[in-house]
């Protein structure tokens, strides 16, 4: 009886250990909701990612798969493509101006590198950036605009969306030799609070 009774111990530890190591067995553990496929945009590659799609937004010179009345659509740099719509208006009142901008992009499939990650992103529905250079009279000088929407992101083995709500303020920079725009989108960018230096506004500075 002894012996049985030994026997039985062991056995009990040793179904215990075997179930401590699988998924289930009773009440058991499941997969942890941090784990890497399920992991956010650090900060880091939160603004990469909106930077690499912020140029394909803006790109000049996009190699162009379809074009209509209203929009483009183009190809990006490592696949896949994006429809684009590009609208300037001059407004004016009074002793004030408005050069105003409004750009929207719809991924689909859309592969870039930026911050040395690759990407692939698509509309949800797509991003928009709205914006304008206002002049007051001959001294005063401003940049107001947003860039809103949503992406849904791939990168390695993690997926994702990132909701972006930025807004952008600036004016010019006249210390150095040449003038240009010092400008900041701040706001909300995939669950950060994220403030990122514009480069490349559009418009006559840009």
């Amino acid at each position: 009886m002894m012996f049985r009774r030994k026997m039985d111990t062991a056995w009990g530890v040793l179904v215990g250990g075997l179930c401590a190591l699988a998924v289930g067995c009773g009440d058991g553990t499941t997969e942890p909701d941090d784990a890497p496929d399920n992991a956010p945009l650090t900060m880091t590659e939160a603004v990469a990612l909106f930077e690499g799609m912020r140029a394909i937004l803006q790109d000049t010179t996009p190699r162009i798969i379809h074009a209509s009345e209203d929009s483009l659509v183009v190809a990006c740099p490592l696949g896949g493509q994006a429809r684009r719509t590009v609208m300037f208006v001059d407004e004016s009142v009074a002793d004030t101006l408005r050069l105003a901008w409004d750009f929207t992009a719809a991924p689909a499939g859309c592969q870039f590198s930026s911050g040395g990650l690759q990407f692939t992103a698509d509309g949800a529905p797509e991003v928009r950036e709205r914006g304008a250079f206002v002049l007051a009279g001959f001294f005063e000088f401003s940049i107001e605009g947003s860039v809103t929407g949503r992406l849904d992101w791939q990168l390695d083995d993690r997926s994702g969306s990132c909701d972006i709500d930025m807004v952008l303020s600036g004016e010019p920079d006249l210390s150095g030799t040449e003038p240009s725009v010092a400008a900041v989108l701040s706001g909300t960018l995939c669950g950060h609070e994220a403030e990122v230096e514009v480069e490349g506004v559009p418009g006559p500075a840009g």
